[in-house]
């Protein structure tokens, strides 16, 4: 099946326009025959806020999704995208996974940076595994920082992940996520990891672009460069649930999952 990473400019200050934006290009990719389409951290709302203040000036609530509810409900395409999130009396970073039923999950970013509005942004409180059943396999979430924690990914995969949706904005001085780390967490999960980042200027600060998806051997499928677009792969889950390398049977064979010693490791 087809799955699908999109890099696009939001529109600056205007979250209602950006969720048009999204929603029409998730009915063109759906027409296009891809099952997912995911786009970057913080896309509708932009990050860089200097106080809490303009955070939840800035925040949106989860009805603000409605047009992409009703592009999924439509076509089917399930979609991932990066928003704050006005909830209640907190705000949090969220990526939110839509799909014909509306919406089947969200993540709560809780690995909070020090930098643009993650500085102001509450870290939920309540928290579950973000994996969940879909049409096409389960997918777990993470957002853009926690991919600097090994035990984050690794937990999704734990809990059953094929495939791994990271939103992102990474901007020139975190190059070694995209260049290095996405292909270590895919290959050392044996997940697909599906990475889209912003391309945008937000607030004097440049995203790189880069978006990508990675196969579980490490490959890369796709990989953007700083122009717009959606980029697209075909996959096959039977590689994400193969967490097995077998290179002759009986003599040569590596089971990462299996020879795992989780009562030796101190984390």
């Amino acid at each position: 099946m087809k799955i699908s990473v999109a890099q696009i400019h939001p529109v600056a200050g205007n979250p209602a326009l950006t969720v048009d934006k999204v929603a029409t290009l998730a009915r063109q990719t759906a027409a296009e025959g891809s099952r997912l389409i995911a786009f970057a951290e913080c896309l509708l709302t932009g990050g860089a806020f200097d106080s809490r203040e303009d955070l939840e000036r800035g925040a949106i609530s989860l009805d603000a999704l409605a047009p992409l509810l009703e592009v999924s409900a439509q076509t089917g395409i399930l979609i991932v995208v990066g928003f704050y999130e006005r909830h209640a009396s907190s705000v949090y970073n969220t990526a939110a996974l839509i799909g014909a039923q509306g919406i089947i999950g969200l993540h709560r970013k809780r690995h909070l940076p020090f930098m643009i509005g993650d500085r102001f942004t509450d870290r939920p409180s309540d928290w579950a595994t973000p994996v969940f059943d879909t049409d096409i396999g389960r997918i777990g979430l993470a957002i853009c920082y926690e991919i600097r924690f090994p035990e984050v990914v690794r937990t999704l995969a734990l809990e059953g992940a094929d495939i791994v949706v990271l939103p992102a904005a990474w901007p020139e001085q975190a190059r070694m996520l995209p260049d290095i780390f996405s292909t270590v967490r895919a290959a050392e999960n044996m997940v697909y990891f599906v990475a889209p980042n912003r391309n945008d200027m937000d607030e004097g600060m440049q995203f790189i672009g880069t978006s990508h998806i990675i196969e579980p051997s490490g490959k890369t499928l796709v990989r953007a460069g700083l122009e717009d677009g959606v980029y697209t792969a075909e996959i096959d889950l039977a590689k994400a649930r193969n967490k097995s390398l077998i290179r002759d049977p009986g003599i040569f064979e590596v089971h990462p999952f299996r020879d795992r010693l989780p009562e030796t490791y101190r984390i």
